[in-house]
């Protein structure tokens, strides 16, 4: 007897719907994509119990006609692609006609709609059982129905989470959808509650800014838009300024052609291009949109389409850095001692410590404030904050330390470089560590204090230039690169070799990568992910290899140095020629004698 037979045919297609259908956020996904295709200007999604109950989605779009109906649910169906040719000339969000399939696979679904306004019909397929046509259904676009998920699949089911998780997915993913597409008023329902209400916007950043500000409170003017054309494809950016950051990727996002994917090349570019402006560790709130030719674009690579291959991804690289690099304002910060205590102005912290991306599409957290404070507001907050008592006392001291005349209340004071800093390796006398950051030490007239983690990279990286200890890999590592990479490494694969980074050509896009410098050892596979990607200036090369091999070798800020590292790694220092960062940040504070004693109002 034969050990081969074929599926059922309802096994077999349960089957392929889990990889298109894993959740009731899957459901919402490709819901929301055919509304958007069908030319929608309003769509709604309502859930109930999570979406594990019931899905609906509906819209003003142009309709199905009666004969496609059942088409519509039969698997491979669809009116977006016809030939081989047509994957890759997409100006749709679906192609690959498996979602209603795979949904009616797993459910109870059911379509109604009227084609441009005609006779509404409703059909409805119970977990690939088929019902007869109805003619009832919305006078307008389309409404469908996902009911009991999983129903008939209780192992499945068992690995859903409870439905307030599961609902917060399918939000998640409404949000991230929304996000692309300005010109579509989204509404979203939970249990019968309007939660997101999103209208038509005139332009990408007026959307973006009212998903980033649903539950963090953001003030739009720390976010700007940036935009660049070029041959073959568009870049549009919001993001934060350097106040607003984060110590974690997770807060860049990126879309192509409308699509959230998930492309590491994309948020590394979006990292370089913000380069100095930035303190070493910190990311900013971002989120980036590419508009490419659908002829470089490959999207069918997976169902859920989050991955995406784009020949030309070297250069689209290349140009965000250099959009966000020259046209992002540098903004400096300051303190000044000289200000009135009526025009003093409240300092917001440099990174926020609330956050509201979480998971890997959009996931929002609410801030919950502790018992007894529920619907305070922020600004109520920042109001009973702005009339808290002040110590009187204290203010006494304060206007007597700024009764000298205004040239000698500054706290800090500009001079000349060759006036602030001499490389003079001379004696000085170790203090300590403060904050596990600050390395504390006395010398000559003057009190110093070293950015532990910035000036270790320095040295680091001074070391990577001079190409100190080379180590030669046993076993070279092979890559392959697009052909733009390609091009690029053949005329200048030196500007590596420059930095102890040997790298040869073996075949038409196949290299290897044969030695590197001592510091990045355990980084191999990064370097090698930075060379198939990175096009561009030997600045911008550099700026790279920084990230990866003195960034992540550095001393960090929290670890505790004991007096032995800490003097040997300031003996390094005072022999700089220059105390600043790779990213061009000074990192030693210094005090005089004069200062302090200005500062403590103790003039003699």
């Amino acid at each position: 007897m034969s050990q081969i037979r074929r599926l059922d045919s309802r096994l077999s297609a349960r089957i392929a719907a889990g990889e298109v259908i894993e959740r009731p956020q899957s459901v919402v996904r490709e819901l929301l994509d055919n509304a958007v295709d069908a030319g929608a200007k309003e769509i709604t999604l309502s859930i109930r119990g999570g979406g594990i109950d019931e899905i609906l989605v509906s819209d003003d779009g142009g309709g199905i006609m009666k004969d496609d109906l059942p088409l519509a649910v039969t698997q491979y169906a669809t009116s977006k692609i016809a030939t081989l040719d047509d994957l890759y000339h997409l100006h749709t969000m679906g192609f690959r006609g498996e979602a209603l399939y795979s949904i009616s696979a797993v459910s109870r679904l059911t379509i109604a709609s009227s084609y441009e306004g005609q006779k509404p019909w409703t059909m409805t397929v119970d977990n690939m059982v088929a019902e007869d046509l109805v003619p009832i259904g919305p006078d307008r676009g389309t409404m469908v129905k996902v009911e009991n998920l999983f129903s008939h699949i209780p192992a499945r089911r068992a690995f859903l989470k409870r439905p307030s998780s599961e609902g917060t997915l399918c939000r998640n993913t409404f949000l991230a959808k929304a996000m692309a597409f300005e010109k579509i008023h989204f509404r979203f329902i939970q249990d019968g509650v309007l939660k997101v209400d999103l209208p038509v916007r005139n332009g990408i950043f007026d959307r973006v800014m009212d998903i980033l500000t649903l539950e963090e409170n953001f003030n739009r003017k720390e976010f700007v838009y940036l935009e660049k054309k070029c041959r073959d494809f568009t870049i549009r950016l919001v993001t934060s300024l350097s106040g607003i950051h984060r110590s974690d990727r997770s807060r860049i996002r990126t879309y192509v052609n409308d699509r959230p994917v998930d492309e590491y090349a994309l948020v590394q570019a979006v990292v370089y291009g913000y380069g100095e402006i930035l303190p070493g560790g910190a990311f900013p709130w971002s989120v980036l949109f590419v508009d490419d030719d659908p002829e470089l674009v490959d999207f069918n690579i997976h169902p859920a389409k989050r991955e995406v291959k784009l020949r030309n991804k070297a250069e689209i690289h290349h140009e965000i850095h250099q959009l966000i690099h020259s046209s992002l304002p540098r903004e400096i910060p300051t303190i000044s001692a000289g200000a009135g205590d009526d025009d003093q102005p409240l300092l917001e912290p440099a990174a926020r410590s609330t956050t509201s991306w979480q998971d890997p599409v959009f996931t929002h957290d609410r801030i919950k404030y502790a018992s007894g404070r529920q619907g305070t507001s922020h600004a109520q907050q920042a109001e009973a904050v702005a009339q808290k008592p002040r110590d009187s006392a204290w203010l006494e001291k304060a206007k007597t330390l700024f009764s000298s005349p205004k040239e000698e209340r500054h706290v800090t004071t500009s001079v000349s470089a060759q006036e602030f800093w001499k490389p003079d390796r001379a004696s000085f006398t170790y203090l300590g560590q403060a904050f596990r950051l600050f390395l504390v030490c006395q010398k000559d007239d003057a009190l110093y204090l070293v950015d532990q983690h910035a000036a270790h990279e320095r040295i680091l990286f001074n070391e990577l230039r001079q190409q100190r200890d080379v180590q030669r890999l046993l076993i070279p590592l092979e890559f392959e690169v697009d052909p733009d990479v390609d091009a690029f490494l053949a005329e200048n694969s030196y500007i590596y070799t420059q930095y102890g980074i040997t790298i040869a050509q073996k075949d038409d896009r196949l290299w290897e990568l044969t030695s590197i410098p001592h510091s990045a050892k355990e980084n191999e596979k990064k370097l090698v992910s930075f060379i198939q990607n990175a096009v561009g200036s030997e600045e911008e090369i550099e700026a790279g290899l920084y990230a990866i091999v003195a960034c992540k070798a550095a001393i960090k800020a929290g670890d505790t140095l004991d007096d032995q590292s800490a003097i040997a790694l300031l003996e390094k220092v005072f022999e700089l020629e220059d105390p600043s960062c790779p990213h061009g940040r000074t990192f030693v504070i210094r005090l005089s004698e004069k200062e302090l004693r200005l500062m403590v109002g103790r003039t003699k």
